[in-house]
């Protein structure tokens, strides 16, 4: 059975960009404090600080040469690689030097995005063809990166050959592209991520180089791992909150000021025991069809219903080491089973695990959780 364990070490290397060409690496005795993260549908960060004195003349040099965006730095617990992306800052003062850096996800935020979004085709052989949202998240990044007009060369930041892919089941027809239906819409590739795909189902995170683009997990997936209480170190936090909870959720394009001429979508089902318990989302996006507003009630829903509760670690607690999951399963949005029996919450359900953070230093390593309710699978068909 996989355990959390505790890391005997962290190692750290700076790499130049693409992650695989080391450049320098300061000693174990060196690293003072190592900090990091795992988030879903976020871009997660990471900090290293030095101890120049312990570090030595030689390897405090280089760290002088080290440049934000043209290194990267990689963290190993134990052998382990466990995170890994470009240097954004460095700080350095008479006694230290600080190390600050963005996930991969970091290359897509400062990539504009320069190809036409209309994938509305249903014929498998033209490129952008409607499918899975998370295909389509990586035709939009691919074709990106792949183009070397604006660049030294094809996939720059090397990430192409680190795409992994949990498809939905759901086809998503997509396009951002004016009313002359031939304009490229200029921002960044992250904010299309972010602004037009999570809202139809995508899920993206990282683990170490890869790229994940999957799907919110609902309890037809199966858990990671079982928790109990034994398993946290220090105090857990329960809550039971019924601002997000919802039966049906509406999704529209109207607004207050014009309501003719405007859609909506919704997804949920009708409970007895909670009654009506709508939930309604509004939509400033332009073009949206029925389907679209359906796309985005739908993976709006998940999580809603019964009354989301969920568990967190404050500050200053952490997974215990004999927890029944190993760091490689701590991946965000994978489905995590928690029992708690001993509270006033007789708390027993699936929960998605939303954001991990490590902190290894003096004292040793701490690994912080916090999951989110997990919902059942809509099976509503799509109007």
């Amino acid at each position: 059975m996989a355990e959390l364990g505790c890391a005997q070490e962290y190692r750290a290397v700076v790499h130049w960009r693409g992650g695989s060409r080391p450049f320098t690496s300061p000693g174990v005795s060196a690293l003072t404090s190592v900090k990091w993260n795992r988030t879903v549908n976020d871009t997660s960060e990471a900090t290293i600080v030095i101890a120049t004195g312990v570090a030595g003349r030689e390897c405090c040099g280089l760290l002088g040469q080290i440049e934000p965006y043209v290194h990267e730095l990689s963290l190993y617990r134990d052998s382990e690689l466990v995170w890994q992306g470009p240097v954004t800052r460095t700080v350095e003062n008479r006694t230290t030097f600080t190390v600050e850096a963005k996930d991969v996800t970091e290359w897509l935020a400062r990539c504009v995005n320069t190809t036409l979004l209309r994938y509305l085709s249903t014929n498998p052989a033209d490129p952008m063809h409607g499918g899975p949202v998370q295909e389509i998240a990586e035709t939009i990044i691919r074709l990106n990166l792949e183009t070397t007009g604006f660049s030294s060369g094809p996939d720059w930041p090397v990430m192409l050959d680190y795409i992994v892919r949990d498809d939905d089941t759901v086809d998503t027809f997509f396009e951002k592209d004016g009313s002359d239906n031939a304009s490229v819409w200029i921002v960044p590739i992250l904010q299309i991520l972010d602004d037009e795909l999570v809202t139809r189902g995508l899920e993206y995170t990282t683990v170490g180089r890869t790229l994940i683009l999957g799907r919110p997990q609902t309890t037809d997936d199966p858990a990671q791992a079982r928790l109990t209480l034994e398993h946290f170190a220090g105090d857990v936090q329960i809550t039971r909150d019924g601002a997000n909870a919802a039966t049906l959720v509406w999704v529209t394009n109207q607004n207050d000021q014009e309501i003719t001429g405007t859609q909506f979508g919704v997804s949920g089902v009708i409970s007895p025991y909670y009654g009506r318990l709508d939930t309604l989302i509004r939509t400033q996006a332009e073009g949206l069809t029925a389907y679209d507003l359906w796309q985005i009630a739908r993976a709006s829903y998940n999580g809603r219903n019964p009354v989301p509760t969920s568990l967190s670690i404050p500050e200053g607690s952490s997974l215990a080491a004999s927890a029944p999951v190993s760091m490689r399963q701590l991946v965000p949005g994978v489905r995590l089973d928690v029992v708690a029996t001993d509270m006033c919450n007789d708390l027993s359900q699936p929960y998605r695990l939303s954001d991990v953070d490590v902190d290894w230093g003096d004292t040793g390593e701490k690994v912080g959780v916090s999951l989110v309710p997990i919902g059942d699978p809509f099976t509503g068909d799509p109007p």
